[in-house]
């Protein structure tokens, strides 16, 4: 097994298959939750190296448990096996730890096992990413209804994927049968509830329409009950996560807009430091050298 990578600057920086499609998606109905007074747990069932757990967690308030359950297996061979050969533990922890000041409840195992670790009806929100396979997507959504609040949002990722067609078949299975109803449709994940799901879908869609620069969206029909279906069209800022007061063993990256230090005050620095480092050297060689490794960057 190899150590796991540097602390990430950005979250852009952590591997993963995270679109800001639905990272802009997860920030609203997370928020939406939190300003209609929805109180409930979070959980993420498959975690990878945590780009989209970074972006739940943010939305954990004081008295609520967030819960990730993962195996931790070695990645398959894939296009970035090259750059990130190995999915680990450790890899997840450094990264979730970049840009918060703990950890998240860890199950490690697989989530059939999430029962045991999450009380029924305790969540309202469960993005499920841990398996591909039909049997094992349809227990993780059993699971789902057992555990989320009325209200709760549950997303799946890979439900239209040609690679992924037991996730479809799962979904799919759930709305027709399970009483899952859809309230937005994205390429890469499904968005659902087994509460009223109308509430949302009118709020969803009037917040997408006062965004026609930003969003592409129309509204559908199934069973008389109304969705939408949205892509990003446009690629914005990103909203900025809050860095946590951490003690120096806490690696910690700055925000997801932080900029590099202006040139001018590197070198200044490079100055200072080859000054102190070396005080034997005279002030005249150290500003040569200096000025040197400026021309050169």
């Amino acid at each position: 097994m190899t150590a796991p990578s540097a602390s990430p600057w950005t979250p852009d920086a952590v591997p993963g298959w995270f679109p800001e499609t639905d990272m802009r998606l997860f920030e609203w109905l997370l928020g939406w939750q939190e300003r209609t007074n929805v109180h409930g747990d979070l959980l993420e069932l498959g975690a990878y190296l945590g780009r989209s757990a970074i972006l739940i967690g943010r939305h954990r308030r004081a008295e609520e448990r967030f819960t990730v359950c993962d195996l931790f297996e070695p990645l398959p061979a894939r296009e970035d096996a090259r750059d990130h050969p190995e999915l680990s533990r450790a890899a997840f922890e450094t990264n979730y730890l970049a840009f918060h000041p703990t950890l998240p409840e860890i199950v490690q195992g697989p989530s059939a096992s999430i029962r045991d670790h999450v009380k029924p009806g305790s969540c309202r929100f469960v993005h499920i990413d841990a398996s591909k396979v039909y049997e094992h997507v349809r227990a993780d959504l059993e699971a789902a209804r057992e555990l989320v609040v009325p209200e709760g949002i549950v997303v799946v990722e890979g439900y239209r994927a040609e690679e992924t067609p037991g996730v479809a078949r799962a979904v799919w299975d759930a709305v027709a049968t399970g009483g899952l109803r859809p309230v937005c449709l994205t390429p890469a994940r499904f968005y659902g509830t087994w509460g009223d799901s109308a509430p949302i879908v009118e709020r969803l869609a009037d917040w997408l329409a006062e965004r026609p620069d930003e969003w592409a969206y129309d509204r559908h029909l199934m069973d008389g009950r109304a969705f939408v279906r949205a892509r990003l069209t446009t690629t914005t800022q990103r909203p900025t996560l809050p860095l946590p007061t951490a003690s120096r063993s806490t690696p910690v990256a700055p925000a997801w807009t932080a900029r590099k230090a202006p040139r001018k005050r590197r070198y200044f620095r490079r100055l200072v430091k080859m000054v102190t480092a070396r005080p034997r050297r005279s002030l005249r060689a150290a500003v040569r050298r200096a000025r040197r490794a400026w021309t050169w960057r």
